[in-house]
This record gives C-alpha cells, structure tokens and sequence, in this order.
C-alpha cells in the first residue's frame, strides 16, 4: 500500500518508456559489412592480376631469352665445323667469333642481353665472349621451369649480377652445341620482372586505396539510401505506436520492404477499426450504463398500497436495459392504477421511450377522468416523438377498492388473465392498437375499456410476451395454455407465491436456455374478507 492508504503505484520499467538506445544504426553495420567486402574484393583482384602480370613477364622474359640463345647457337656453329685449324687460326677464329658475339648484342632489340659465353665441352673452358663475361662475377642459382620452354632443351637458370656495389637480377640461357661441341650461355637481364614487381606493386596499392577511399563512401551513400525504407518504416511505427492508428506508411518500393509496408498499413487499418470498434463498444456500454441505472430508478422501488388489493411483481430484463415497464399509480378518489409496458426497441432506445411513457402515464393519470381519455392522452403524445417503427404496447387496469371494480384496456398488449378463487382462469381481450402507431383516430376507434368485477380471493395477472414466449432448447414456447394450467394450481396462493410458482416453472421450462425477452410479471389479488 502507498502512503496515504491508496494502492502502490507501479512506475513503469526503462524498456517502456522508451525504445533501446540504439548504437550501431542499420546503415552503419550495412556500410561496414559492405566496406570489409569491397576491401577483400579489391585486395583479391588487386593481388590477383599482379600475380597474373608477373607471370606474362616472367614468361615473355624466358620466351625471349629462349629465342635468342637458339639463334645465338646457329650464329656460333659455323666456327666448329672446320676442326683442321691451326692454332694460330683458332685463335683468329675465337677473337672473330667474340666479335661477333659483341655485335649480337649491340644489335638494336638485344639490349637485356648482358654477356654470351661459349664453352668448350667440358663446360669450364672459354671460347668466346661478348663482354668479358668472365670478369662479371654472375652467380646463378636454381633452375626454373617454365612453360615457354616446354619442348626446348635450353636449361634456364635464376642469378645475379654483381658490378660493384650494385645487385641486378638475370636470368641464365644454356643450350648445347652439335656434337657436343660445346655449349652458349646467354646472360638476360630480369629487371623487367623487378621493375614490374614495383611497379605493380606500387600501382596496385595507389589503385586500391583510391578504390576503397572511393567505395566506402559510396558504400555508405548506397547504404544510407537503401535503407531510408526501413528508417521510414521505423518512423511509422512509432507514429502507431503513440497512437496515431490512422497514419499510413509512405513506402511504395517493390520489393519485400514495400510489401512489408503494405500489410504494415493493412493492419494500423485493422487496428484504427478495433479501436474503433472499442471505443463504440466503451460508449454503448456507457449508455447500457446510465440506461440501466435510468431504468433502476424508474421501476417502482416500493409499492403503494391499495386498500383492499395485494400486489407481487416481478421484473427480469433479457440484457443490460430492458424494454419493459411497469407502475402502481395512486389516482384520485381513493382509485389505483397498475400498467404494464413493452417497449418494442431495446437497449437506450428503448430506455428513452419507457421512460417518456412512464411519465405520459403519470402525468394523464393526474389529469384525465377515465381509462378512456388517458390512454388517447398518451398516445397522441407518443404519436408525435416516436421514432419511426417503433410503439409500445400497454395494458391498464384502474381499481376501484370501494365496489370491488376494475376497468381494464389493452393498447395491443397480451391479453390481462383473470385468476378467479373457484380456479377459473379468464382472458380479457378489450380491442385496442399499440400506443405511437397512429396519431388518433385510428387510436380512438379501436380502444375498448373493459368492466370486470373482483369478488374476495380473485387475482387480476399482467404480463409481458416474454413469458409466453420464452422458448427452451427444443425452440419450445412456454404457451399461453401452461401458464394457465399453472396458475389454476396455485388458486389458493397469495400475490407472492404465484409469482414465484410461474417463475419456477418457468425456469424449469427454459432450463437454461437464453433469454429473448424481458420478462414482467404484476399479480393483484382482492383481499380475502377475513384477511
């Protein structure tokens, strides 16, 4: 409990309130995911073709350097084919073949070609050279295989040069002479696949950043318009959810964002019609409400008492607000009147016409001089405010406790039920229309008032058709007939307990079954001489 005795009032939690705090938004996380994507794309290709134009070099390299050694080696063969030199022409022959060797690689095209060495068969001896070979102190490594060899017996080896302080790769060409002559190398420089290397290197990095420094951005731009559906659709949610039921979202792609708004608008429709449909419910409920207490108010809490008469009633609407009425109204001369009522709309409708009724009645019954008189009187009132289709039907009895009379009219109601002390059941059925269908004349002319005596022990009963009517689950009416038969056996009763034999048996009949109607029930019994 509060302070102050009130009940504890219960704060509401941080997550109602508000919505979580939101730290990565979704354009964010789509342009990180998008960004690391186009950073490994880029790193992928970038590496990719590097690798690939190495690889064309490399073997443009080696295709060339094949060439040329081949050529080098038909270039050199002539000079071994004589063997019957002399010494002295040998070495004519070796220092005209270097010279040869120095103009290959001078020839315009043959500028990587760095020296030409020719051995003897051994492979340790010089023959020739174009440029000092010897002194050019090249170390060679591995063999390597490659593709533009395939089918060749040139041997390609890597190396490299040193001159000094300076270290250039090359690449090393050996072919065998015919007949074993002897063998040419031939030294190719490789700084075209170093200096692509860099070169690559350097342009696939400029390249990759200008891509990435380029594509984040348009990442994020790409991402930010993406998902401005989904922001918007955000926006319209918290718009419903504040309680906006008719806004309507403004998202019209075609894809499943547009679909998703569409059943989004689809169901703040149904949900604008479910609150409407409660909030009418809530007014008619209210209405139910202060009809019923209106009602409550108008149905006689206590009974006056007519010297002479008992009286017991009963009242049970079918819902909230019944369309029922009933009145015991003392009348001048020492005379009472009791009226019975069936308003033919139900709920607040219906609550209105009763009680303009009950006070047409009251207020006819202070002014008009007889049966007669007061029923036109009301319903020429009646005529002129009731709404279209709608009437009430009505049945009076004015009692007069001095000479034992009763004068009884029916304005289209059920016919009132004369219990009389020898257990006789009579029907009194004077003419009469129901009250608001004609303004008059109609009215007039149709109205009969009945004259009945009640001897000691006899019992005038009112009722309403929700008694007759009331069917079980078979669709079986009560009747007319057991209604009678019901009361014959209970002829000795007081006003009471014939309301509450009927009642009973009543239920017995229904057994459960829903109600359709209101049901009112009035008993008046002239008083026992004795009692």
């Amino acid at each position: 409990m509060a302070r102050g005795g009130g009940p504890a009032r219960t704060r509401p939690t941080r997550s109602a309130e508000r919505p979580p705090r939101q730290i990565f938004p979704i354009a964010v996380k789509y342009g990180a995911v998008s960004g690391l994507i186009l950073v490994a794309f880029v790193l992928w290709v970038g590496t990719t073709s590097k690798n690939l134009a190495l690889q064309s070099t490399a073997r443009q390299v080696n295709s060339n350097g094949n060439e040329l050694v081949l050529l080098a080696s038909s270039m050199i063969t002539p000079f071994w084919q004589d063997d019957a030199l002399s010494v002295a022409d040998q070495a004519l022959a070796q220092e005209q073949l270097s010279q040869q060797l120095k103009d290959f690689i001078e020839t315009p095209g043959h500028h990587t070609v760095l020296d030409i060495l020719v051995l003897d068969q051994t492979g340790r001896n010089l023959i020739a050279n174009a440029r000092g070979g010897d002194r050019l102190g090249i170390r060679l490594g591995k063999n390597i295989e490659s593709a533009a060899l395939e089918g060749s017996k040139v041997r390609v080896r890597s190396g490299t040069l040193s001159d000094g302080s300076i270290l250039a790769p090359v690449r090393s060409f050996e072919n065998d002479l015919p007949d074993s002559a002897g063998s040419v190398q031939l030294f190719l420089s490789a700084l075209a696949i170093e200096q692509l290397e860099k070169s690559l290197a350097a342009e696939t990095e400029i390249q990759m950043w200008s891509v990435i420094l380029l594509g984040i951005p348009f990442v994020l731009v790409v991402g930010f318009l993406l998902t401005r559906p989904i922001r918007r659709l955000r926006e319209d949610m918290t718009l419903v959810a504040r309680g906006d039921l008719h806004h309507q979202s403004s998202v019209s792609t075609t894809d499943e964002l547009g679909a998703l708004a569409s059943s989004f608008n689809r169901m703040t429709r149904f949900l604008a019609e479910a609150r409407e449909q409660e909030l009418h419910a809530q007014a008619v409920a209210r209405d139910l409400s202060i009809a019923t207490r209106i009602q409550k108010a108008l149905l006689p809490e206590h009974l006056p008492e007519i010297s002479g008469i008992e009286i017991a009633r009963y009242y049970q609407p079918a819902r909230e607000v019944g369309g029922d009425y009933y009145d015991v109204i003392s009348l001048p001369g020492g005379r009472a009147g009791i009226v019975v009522a069936d308003v033919s709309g139900k709920g607040l409708a219906g609550s209105l016409v009763m009680t303009m009724t009950r006070s047409l009645v009251r207020m006819a019954a202070r002014t008009q001089p007889d049966t007669a008189s007061l029923l036109e009187e009301v319903n020429a009132s009646l005529s002129r405010d009731m709404t279209e289709g709608m009437f009430v039907t009505l049945a009076w009895a004015e009692f007069d406790d001095e000479r034992g009379q009763v004068r009884i009219a029916r304005a289209g109601h059920n016919p009132p039920l004369l219990l009389r002390g020898s257990g006789r059941v009579e029907q009194f059925q004077p003419s009469g229309i129901a009250l608001g269908m004609d303004p008059g004349p109609v009215f007039c002319q149709s109205l009969e008032v009945s004259h009945v005596e009640l001897s000691p022990g006899d019992s005038l009963i009112l009722y309403t058709d929700g008694i007759v009517e009331a069917m079980n689950h078979d669709g079986v009416e009560y009747g007319l007939e057991r209604f009678a038969q019901v009361l014959q056996n209970l002829t000795a009763a007081t006003p009471k307990e014939v309301v509450r034999g009927v009642i009973t048996d009543l239920s017995q009949h229904v057994a459960g079954a829903e109600a359709s109607d209101d049901i009112t029930l009035v008993v008046a019994r002239r008083e026992l001489e004795h009692e």
